[in-house]
């Protein structure tokens, strides 16, 4: 059996311990600074504060860093993406040949998160994980079909072993580039879609952000062929309905971009794709792409009526 550190004890972080500990792995929870009521809660024996679930584990406090990766087999990266090159740079020296799992989405500096963990961590092994996955229903046990992506397809069959079961159901794909581009731009044009304001509108967008992420993709040096997937229609489709398209949804109905942000982080709804717009048209300029679905986003969210 492996020995997996989960560093992250937010929904997603927490919900793939699920699958583990069903399989009957060790795992351990690190939570950061701002997980440490949910830690206090596991180590307590409550149900995790957001998921309504048990967790099985050992928790550990943000100062405990180095006693949650002890021996460690798998560390898997649950933290939010604007975490994972500080917490990388943290664990360095603590690392020797663990297989890196990466859950975080979004950009950083023009990187995705493979390509910032490949610059801090060069001689680790490293595996992604996307597809259309909501954590409350991973933690219940609800069937998921996922993606894990790596450079090296063995390393991702090693994990799919580990993770799998009869309900968390694995894919394995090589486009590690391309599963990560998609994995971010989901939240993105998953705002896009529901700030429409018809049923009409939304499948038009829909399409239409696919053949933009497309474009995206190929020009990262993804395949095409990845957007058709799990990672690509499968987490765009789930995106709209989640907290992503629920700013779109707010916009809709007349918020004001600024105003719906504040309402959803009043009530501790963190939205990705707010930051990974931005993120993503940088870089889209950067390779000379015409992309005005994302510049209308973007205007909309930045540079328009806030």
């Amino acid at each position: 059996m492996a020995k997996v550190t989960i560093l992250g004890a937010g929904a997603m972080a927490s919900a793939i311990s699920i699958p583990l500990s069903n399989n009957g792995h060790a795992v351990n929870i690190w939570g950061t600074e701002f997980d440490r009521a949910i830690i206090d809660a596991l180590k307590s024996g409550q149900l995790h504060p957001t998921l309504q679930v048990p967790i099985k584990g050992n928790f550990f406090y943000e100062d405990e860093l180095e006693k949650a990766l002890d021996s460690s087999d798998i560390v898997v990266f649950g933290v939010v993406s604007s975490g994972v090159r500080n917490l990388a740079q943290r664990i360095k020296s603590l690392l020797k040949n663990q297989t890196i799992v990466n859950v975080a989405k979004g950009f950083d500096n023009g990187q995705t998160m493979m390509e910032v963990l490949d610059s801090i961590l060069p001689d680790l092994g490293k595996v992604t994980v996307a597809g259309p996955s909501n954590a409350k229903d991973v933690s219940k046990g609800m069937k998921t079909y996922v993606v894990f992506a790596s450079k090296d397809k063995n390393l991702a069959a090693e994990c799919r072993k580990v993770f799998q079961t009869k309900t968390y159901k694995v894919e394995i794909s090589t486009d590690a580039e391309g599963v990560e581009i998609c994995s971010s731009l989901k939240n993105v044009y998953g705002i896009l879609i529901h700030s429409a304001k018809t049923d009409n509108e939304r499948a038009a967008l829909f399409s239409k952000s696919l053949a933009e992420i497309s474009k995206f993709v190929k020009a990262c040096g993804g395949k095409v062929k990845t957007v058709y997937g799990l990672a690509g229609v499968g987490d765009l489709y789930l995106a709209q309905w989640g907290r992503n398209g629920m700013l779109g949804k707010m916009i809709a109905d007349g918020k004001k971009p600024s105003a719906a942000l504040e309402e959803l982080k009043a009530k501790n709804i963190t939205v990705e794709g707010y930051a990974a717009t931005k993120a993503a048209v940088e870089l889209a300029r950067s390779k000379s792409l015409k992309l005005p679905l994302l510049e209308s986003l973007y205007n909309l969210l930045y540079t328009g009526c806030k």
